[in-house]
């Protein structure tokens, strides 16, 4: 299920997970992708013929920050932005993607340069990084860069920007070129499209969005579902209900289920009862029956009940 706030269901929008093998030697620096209440934990070590330099980074950066006793003060944050920039350009790509996590960890503004030509780098496990920092340092310049990404070749990146997107006041038309990105010929980048929007802090209703449920691609139509229930507006309903009815895929209508009981509108009832008793799939009835439970449950059951009247 996709999600906004916290649900029943688990959200099909997953954090960039890095891999770690057995043998590593290095401890784990973790990556923190945070967004409505959920924290995606990311373990990055090193394996063991790494330089030095991979691990002695974020030692180092560990010193410059925390609390430990030394003997001078600890650089400001923008100091060390700078220096960590300057790692950007490291031939290791293991410095390089190590750097660009750090820099999302302290989050200034001085960063957003660097990290922004980090979002080109060769290695995707940079550009993933750089894309998550971004978000951090919630520099609304970089939402144009990051709309671009979200059809990046590596499923990880264009994830990453995603997510990143959610965390970054952007303008109305880096809002419409993620739109316009739903109607990419890549289902790839049209899936990442659905999970930014999703991401967002709000979307209006729009055409759009409508016509994206018509997508070839059931994940698409399932992110634009879970889209379109979260803009608050009454018109989501019958696109809703239809989907509910004639989708062919079990996960489209059972998402369409879950996000009618969480409209409330009565007017849905009818329609959720039906499928909940003759819908060939259980996961479907399962969602349609706590739908109506929810509808029936609320204060106040009357078509005032729907949002956006």
């Amino acid at each position: 299920m996709w999600r906004k706030s916290v649900s029943p269901c688990r959200a099909d929008v997953h954090a960039l997970s890095l891999r770690v093998s057995a043998d590593s030697t290095c401890n784990p620096v973790y990556a923190a992708c945070t967004r409505h209440s959920e924290i995606h934990m990311s373990p990055v070590c090193f394996p063991p013929r790494v330089p030095y330099r991979a691990c002695l980074l974020p030692l180092v950066l560990s010193l410059s920050l925390t609390g430990c006793y030394v003997e001078v003060p600890p650089a400001a944050p923008e100091s060390v932005s700078i220096r960590l920039s300057e790692l950007l350009a490291d031939p290791d790509p293991e410095v390089r993607r190590t750097a660009t996590e750090a820099l999302g960890k302290i989050g200034h503004q001085s960063a957003s340069s660097g990290l922004l030509a980090a979002l080109a780098d060769q290695d995707p496990r940079v550009r993933a990084a750089a894309a998550l920092a971004l978000g951090r340092v919630s520099d609304g310049k970089s939402g144009a860069a990051l709309v671009r990404k979200l059809a990046d070749p590596s499923e990880p990146v264009r994830v990453a920007s995603a997510l990143a997107l959610g965390e970054i006041d952007l303008s109305a038309a880096q809002e419409e070129q993620i739109l316009q990105a739903l109607h990419d010929a890549d289902v790839s980048t049209r899936v990442a499209a659905s999970r930014a929007l999703l991401s967002l802090e709000a979307v209006s209703f729009s055409t759009d969005l409508e016509s994206a449920l018509k997508d070839p691609n059931a994940q698409v139509r399932q992110g634009v579902a879970a889209v379109l229930s979260e803009t608050g507006d009454a018109r989501s309903l019958p696109s809703l209900l239809r989907l509910l009815q004639h989708d062919a895929d079990a996960g489209v209508r059972a998402e369409a289920a879950f996000r009618l009981g969480k409209v409330g509108d009565v007017g849905a009832l009818d329609v959720l009862s039906a499928v909940a008793e003759r819908d060939s799939n259980p996961r479907v009835r399962e969602w349609a029956h706590w739908a109506v439970r929810q509808i029936r449950t609320q204060p106040g059951t009357g078509s005032g009940n729907r949002r956006g009247q």
